[in-house]
């Protein structure tokens, strides 16, 4: 690791210590500076993404973004296209694209002929912390773990999202002002329906994430991904957890965006893929505000 930066300063010695980069920055100008610094991950909140994004593409770096991609359509938008204009990589840190089991499933599921359904779930424990934050989260439980599973309907099916209704439901914190679970009714544009469970409703005791299940029913079978299952589960007097001890997509993903840097491909999961998955995100916050299914499609508008 080159350089770190993070513009909260408790922060930025925490990480420093933890992961020993050869330089620790003060000042995002600085690092812009530092002519040995090749390529970027982007890991603030939501809602700076597009603040550093952008100026490092500009400067010619490559960049892995967190995922969501931004919180607001325009922000997205300015950074794909930006990566465009710029010709660097802009890779948004789907992990699950480069977990070995959904791998497998993405292999597999041309056997199963036309996908007639697809339900799926996301849950974990709430974060806390500036996840809680709706201007620099944009969003709760929704915004957090839609983009995950969304993006692996997409990338499995090569369909988009064509319609979404949200329903939220009372939060289980009362306190948090933002939403933290939610049921997701979609249609893609073959007319395959889909279901998206997203939540924040797993004990204190459990990992922030760790699930991430999917049922995929097609006219000639079915196929059912269940990323986490390789754990141990523990209950004890303090409560009960789980170890997982799979595969390290992270790892995999890292190790990805540097063989693309280095032999000039496209990203497995693109800028593009981003904005995609952000915008079911939206059509599901303003379809649980009016109340109505919104077509994806209107976002863009």
């Amino acid at each position: 690791l080159e350089a770190i930066y993070d513009d909260d300063p408790e922060r930025l010695k925490k990480a420093a210590e933890t992961y020993r980069p050869r330089k620790v920055y003060d000042s995002f100008e600085k690092l812009l500076e530092d002519r040995e610094i090749d390529a970027a991950i982007v890991a603030s909140e939501n809602a700076k993404h597009a603040r550093f994004a952008i100026p490092l593409m500009e400067s010619g770096r490559h960049v892995i973004v967190e995922k969501p991609i931004a919180t607001t359509y325009r922000d997205a938008k300015e950074m794909v296209d930006t990566a465009r204009r710029r010709g660097v990589k802009l890779q948004v840190a789907f992990v699950m694209r480069y977990h070995d089991a959904s791998v497998e499933i993405k292999n597999r599921i041309g056997a199963l002929g036309r996908i007639r359904y697809i339900t799926a779930t996301n849950h974990g424990r709430c974060p806390f912390s500036w996840f809680v934050d709706p201007e620099l989260a944009g969003g709760g439980a929704m915004m957090d773990h839609i983009v995950h599973v969304a993006d692996l309907i997409r990338w499995y099916t090569g369909k988009e999202f064509e319609e979404v209704m949200a329903f939220v439901g009372r939060n289980i914190y009362p306190e948090l002002k933002v939403e933290d679970n939610a049921l997701l009714i979609a249609r893609l544009n073959d007319g395959t329906p889909v279901s998206i469970d997203c939540s924040w409703s797993r004990p204190k005791t459990w990992p922030i994430w760790g699930d991430v299940y999917m049922h995929i029913v097609g006219e000639k079978g079915a196929l059912i991904l269940n990323a986490f299952n390789q754990n141990i589960s523990l209950a004890n007097p303090d409560g009960f957890t789980w170890y997982y001890f799979g595969p390290d997509a992270d790892l995999n993903m890292v190790e990805d965006f540097v063989d693309c840097i280095e032999k000039d491909r496209e990203p497995r999961a693109t800028g593009e893929d981003g904005l995609r998955a952000l915008e079911v995100v939206l059509a599901a916050y303003r379809s649980w505000r009016e109340g109505r299914p919104v077509k994806v499609s209107d976002i863009r508008s």
